[in-house]
């Protein structure tokens, strides 16, 4: 036994001494822990002070003392499993080398280990936390006692729902694993909870979605939990209840150890769907009758683009920012159930922005290992740069402009409106790929990058999605501001110029500093293709 405790300490760490070097290596990221522990210091300050608070309410002013301690027990078990959960499935269940790991050890040693440094990293900072809540309680309350009772509760609550995020983690994954239709459905199932995740957080309707919830576990053994506190501070509260609860968490915190073990050992040993030969065919490679309108070359590289995507979606992560600048307009669209006149040319913009960068923002690193032959096959940039360009403007022109014309036609604007900005959108989401290519061939990125903590992929230079946002805005500004309802009646009104006419102004502008920029840049990358050399 003291062998494996030996190894799993090693195990521990060597992942901080792994975590250490990562953020060393990767200062941006030690910059966002920084900035996200500022982030949180207001928040803990809340938290310690409303322990305080509690506790003075306790003497009297709270009706319904049994009812919110039991909301608040439930609630730190469910954000300890929410939180448990994500990091489970995002980085904690992949450590690095870890198929080399287990040929040294078991899964389990190297179970403990993550877990380990994980309690070392951010248990100790949770704890720290915990005991000053603890302590801001039972000086609230005037006991001393107070304070170990709602440390350990708090402790056990959290502690329980980590693990038990892990365990749904972990159950998720091993149905990925060994289910097609799973493994198939993996990225639209982030997808729709990444979407759902940001839609509770900006529409200011957590509580509305975790009351139903707290509503439902309150009444079972982690809700008597808190009431183990309110007996200390001389409430009248259920003894034999808050034993119970102790007693239920307790024991499903031992049980949990051997449970995880096991579901870990299941997906670390795994086949896996992901590690099945598959073989590829011919029409794998052009694309199939889809693609057969366009010149082989061409159809083998949107193939290749597609099929990449398709495999490892975490490759395209950075076209989720623009995303961003229609969080708040489709909350409002669901909160009011009607279509704002802007949110149609918000649309229109972020099409264009997501189709230029989808496939084309980084043309010669996205190839990676495959580089050489690819800048040795006949004609190499008119097939890499023209099929990057195709691969991401036959995915979203489509989706963009029918998107838009759908809103437009809900929303408040003309027809002749709608008509208008949708031609203009195509103009501008065709333009936009061209103006990627050669600032992707100006600064290229061939290494793999961290995109999590576990997962790494080729993505385009920050400098690169930088430069190219800011000339797409300038781009599609005139169309977006020709389309904007108040500034096209202005005009109207003053000049006597129709909406129509107005409109298409801005689509010619937007057409000639597109053709501009992309025909450059365009130009610019072919002949980074064809002037490549092999170091």
């Amino acid at each position: 036994m003291s062998v494996s405790w030996a190894r799993t300490r090693t195990v521990g760490r060597t992942e901080l001494r792994r975590r250490w070097r990562t953020l060393r290596d990767n200062p941006s990221q030690l910059i966002g822990i920084v900035l996200m522990m500022l982030f949180l210091l207001p928040a803990v300050g809340v938290l310690v002070g409303g322990a305080y608070f509690a506790g003075g309410a306790l003497t009297g002013d709270v009706s319904t003392p049994i009812y919110l301690a039991r909301r608040v027990a439930v609630g730190i078990w469910v954000a300890a499993a929410v939180f448990g959960g994500i990091r489970g499935y995002t980085s904690l269940l992949d450590p690095d080398n870890r198929d080399g790991l287990l040929t040294t050890i078991s899964h389990g040693q190297l179970f403990a280990g993550v877990l380990a440094a994980e309690a070392t990293v951010l248990g100790l900072p949770t704890v720290l936390v915990l005991a000053l809540a603890a302590v801001a309680f039972a000086v609230g309350v005037g006991s001393v006692a107070a304070a170990p009772v709602v440390f350990v509760t708090a402790t056990l609550l959290a502690a329980t729902g980590f693990l038990t995020g892990i365990g749904v983690a972990l159950l998720i994954k091993n149905g990925g694993v060994r289910s097609r239709l799973l493994y198939r459905l993996r990225t639209m199932a982030f997808v729709a909870g990444f979407l759902a995740y940001f839609a509770v957080l900006f529409s200011n309707s957590t509580s509305d979605v975790l009351a139903p919830l707290l509503d439902v576990v309150a009444p079972t053994p982690i809700g008597w939990v808190g009431e183990a506190p309110l007996l200390v501070a001389g409430v009248e509260a259920s003894l034999v209840r808050a034993t119970a609860g102790l007693i239920v968490v307790a024991v499903g915190l031992a049980v949990s150890a051997p449970v995880l073990t096991r579901l870990a050992g299941w997906l670390w040993y795994a086949d896996g769907l992901e590690t099945t030969k598959s073989t590829a065919t011919p029409t794998d490679a052009t694309g199939g009758r889809f693609l057969s309108w366009l010149p082989q070359p061409i159809a083998g590289v949107v193939a290749v683009d597609w099929t990449r995507a398709r495999r490892s979606p975490i490759s395209l992560s950075y076209v989720i920012y623009p995303a961003f600048v229609l969080v708040t307009p489709i909350m409002e669209t669901v909160q009011t159930g009607s279509v704002a006149g802007s949110f149609p040319i918000l649309v229109a913009f972020c099409g264009a922005w997501v189709t230029g960068a989808l496939f084309t923002l980084n043309v010669v690193g996205n190839e990676g290992a495959v580089l050489p032959a690819t800048v040795l096959s006949p004609s190499p940039a008119r097939a890499l740069v023209g099929g990057h360009i195709a691969a991401g403007a036959l995915v979203g022109l489509p989706a963009t402009a029918l998107a838009v014309a759908v809103l437009g036609v809900l929303g408040p604007q003309s027809l002749t409106t709608v008509a208008t900005l949708t031609v203009g959108t195509v103009v501008a989401g065709g333009c936009a790929g061209p103006i990627a290519t050669g600032i992707g061939a100006a600064f290229p990125r061939h290494e793999a990058v961290s995109v999590s903590r576990s997962r790494k992929a080729i993505i385009p230079s920050t400098v690169a999605f930088v430069i190219y946002s800011l000339i797409v805005s300038i781009v599609a500004l005139p169309l977006l501001l020709t389309h904007t309802g108040f500034i096209a009646h202005f005009v109207a009104d003053t000049l006597g110029i129709s909406a129509v006419a107005f409109g298409g102004g801005g689509i010619a502008i937007t057409a000639v500093l597109g053709v501009a920029f992309g025909l450059f840049s365009f130009l610019y990358a072919r002949r980074t293709v064809e002037g490549y050399r092999m170091e």
